[in-house]
């Protein structure tokens, strides 16, 4: 299927366009810039939006939610890095297996930081159950598909598809996930 492929990006790109300190927004009581650069440099961050995450504090966050993901009995911690109209990024770590599940609303697209693991998708939820927000959880995909996933991979799961993510014993897995709203 098309929508679910699974695309290799050198590490090296995948961290650029990932990696990176939320600008702040402009103040409408801000005080005049005393000079031309710092002018220059008020009216920069103004124009920017964008969030940008550091290599620094990602390692950082990484290396915190690898301790809680150590310490719970999910083998998994994360932390939702920044909310948009439409979208949101999480930041996940696993040291184990999770359950399956849909998302009925969301697209997924897993961005590849380190480690590796196994993502099954497809097939069906046998026993399936569903949460408050009707996503459908259980103990395995069933009849999937598995792609193995390692630094700098980029997989694309769309709203209402089973998936699993599969972690061997002893590794970690360490990826944002990029929840896009349904169309």
């Amino acid at each position: 299927m098309k929508h679910m492929r699974v695309l290799a990006l050198g590490a090296a790109a995948v961290m650029a366009a990932v990696t990176t300190v939320h600008y702040a927004e402009a103040q409408t009581s801000a005080p005049a810039p005393a000079d031309a650069t710092t002018a220059a440099t008020a009216a920069t961050a103004a124009a920017d939006p964008s969030d940008y995450f550091s290599s620094e504090v990602l390692r950082a966050k990484a290396a915190d939610l690898l301790a809680k993901a150590q310490s719970t009995p999910s083998g998994s911690a994360s932390a939702t890095l920044a909310t948009y109209p439409g979208h949101y990024l999480n930041f996940t770590v696993r040291v184990k297996s999770g359950g399956a599940e849909f998302h009925t609303n969301w697209n997924d697209v897993f961005v590849v930081l380190d480690g590796e693991a196994t993502e099954v998708i497809g097939g069906s939820i046998p026993g399936v159950t569903y949460d408050a927000k009707g996503e459908g959880h259980g103990a395995m995909v069933v009849g999937g598909t598995a792609h193995k996933l390692t630094k700098g991979d980029v997989l694309h799961i769309p709203p209402s598809t089973p998936h699993q993510t599969l972690v061997e014993p002893g590794k970690s897995f360490t990826y944002f996930v990029v929840k896009v709203a349904k169309q």
